[in-house]
């Protein structure tokens, strides 16, 4: 099952056959190997990239396409969880990652635009969380407003929505497109991308690690794993910490503008959808009507749910819609709600655990983990992969 942005090759890569010996082994090409790649391709170090599917395969290349600042929470609820200084932080250094698109949409097309984007709530909880977040960025010098009912458009205040965050600086792409000029950057610089080359096993040695796949062996120094809800699969230790779910999503056919084009996310961050270039509704959403089915790896359509994506695409657009593609992706969770990245143990680096909302903490992960691989320099203390522990246990 593809989804609409697999439309668009990632680029065109090898399949790995015998042995190599590489400085630092990446090991999956969503959106954190894919910026890895771009991040070091100018450390001097030999670099290599694997993935079992093909760059974009997985949750990278099956969301919808947005690009928003900050985790998964709301700059309010995060605050309370890491406290203000940390939450403040960490949204600084996911709005970084604007610039670092707009560099590359500066060479590349990727369909980025910046919109802005509006995040919506309806019940009492959610309402209260909106106007604390707004406050709490204005504080930080971060722009935000709120945004009452009455100032939403049409479409969005038939669906009941009293209250509304808008954050000017974030946008929407195609991620797909996206990755294919990272990695472009990135085998421009000497990086070696490989794809439909699964990794089977990795053992480590006084030397590194040797990572062993069907037809292959790699001799890594380093080696970052970097397959996010897929990491447990393989590397049991980390299966207790990342709970693989599904997100389901769909795409319509290129429809007249509506009232508004920029993403909008709704029902504490389940709910989203935006309007692209060429007219095609993007919707994605509704898991939590059925949290305990939506939960593994395997890439199938929930049709309830479906159903309920296909209802809103209508409702927004104001007539019947025709969907022309249908798709879900995987999404890591972890149990307290954050990433986990940085050294793992030994020869072992971790960048996994987004919680749905990797558009710009991935490149952060991936900078970071290239600067601790490089310098030594401490990775985001909060998000550090060292509080589980050396062996994961």
């Amino acid at each position: 099952m593809e989804s609409f942005w697999h439309h668009q090759s990632p680029g065109n890569f090898e399949v790995l056959r015998g042995p190599l010996i590489v400085d630092v082994l990446v090991i999956g090409a969503g959106y954190t190997g894919c910026w890895l790649a771009y991040w070091l391709r100018d450390s001097g170090l030999r670099v290599a990239v694997i993935d079992g599917q093909t760059p974009g395969y997985g949750a990278s290349g099956r969301n919808g396409g947005l690009l928003l600042q900050g985790p998964a929470q709301l700059l309010s609820e995060l605050s309370q969880v890491l406290g203000l200084d940390n939450a403040r932080d960490i949204f600084r250094w996911t709005r970084r990652t604007f610039d670092w698109v707009q560099r590359l949409a500066d060479q590349y097309d990727f369909d980025y635009r910046v919109t802005g984007s509006l995040y919506v709530g309806g019940d009492s909880t959610e309402r209260d969380s909106v106007e604390k977040t707004v406050d709490l960025m204005k504080e930080v010098s971060i722009p935000a407003r709120v945004v009452p009912r009455v100032e939403q458009p049409l479409s969005i205040q038939r669906l009941g929505y009293d209250l509304g965050a808008w954050f000017p600086d974030d946008g929407m792409m195609h991620p797909v497109k996206l990755m294919r000029a990272l990695l472009a950057e990135a085998q421009a610089g000497g990086v070696r991308v490989y794809h439909k080359s699964r990794a089977l096993s990795m053992e480590e040695d006084p030397h590194g690690a040797r990572v062993v796949g069907s037809g292959f062996a790699i001799n890594a120094e380093r080696v970052v794993i970097a397959t996010n809800a897929y990491t447990g699969e393989w590397l049991a230790p980390l299966k207790p910490f990342i709970q693989p779910v599904r997100g389901q999503v769909l795409a319509t056919e290129p429809l007249p503008a509506i009232d508004h084009v920029y993403p909008v996310y709704a029902d504490h961050g389940f709910n989203y959808w935006h309007q692209r270039p060429d007219g095609r509704l993007i919707v994605g959403g509704f898991r939590h009507l059925a949290l305990d089915e939506e939960v593994g790896t395997d890439l199938v359509l929930h049709q309830p749910i479906q159903a309920r994506l296909h209802q809103l695409a209508a409702d927004l657009a104001g007539r019947p819609v025709t969907v022309t593609d249908r798709w879900a992706g995987t999404m890591a969770m972890t149990p307290d709600h954050r990433p986990l990245w940085g050294h793992w143990r030994g020869p072992i680096w971790i960048a996994v655990g987004y919680n749905g909302h990797g558009g710009t903490v991935a490149p952060v992960a991936a900078r970071m983990v290239r600067d601790n691989l490089i310098d030594g320099t401490p990775v985001f203390a909060p998000y550090d992969v060292a509080r589980i522990g050396k062996t994961g246990e």
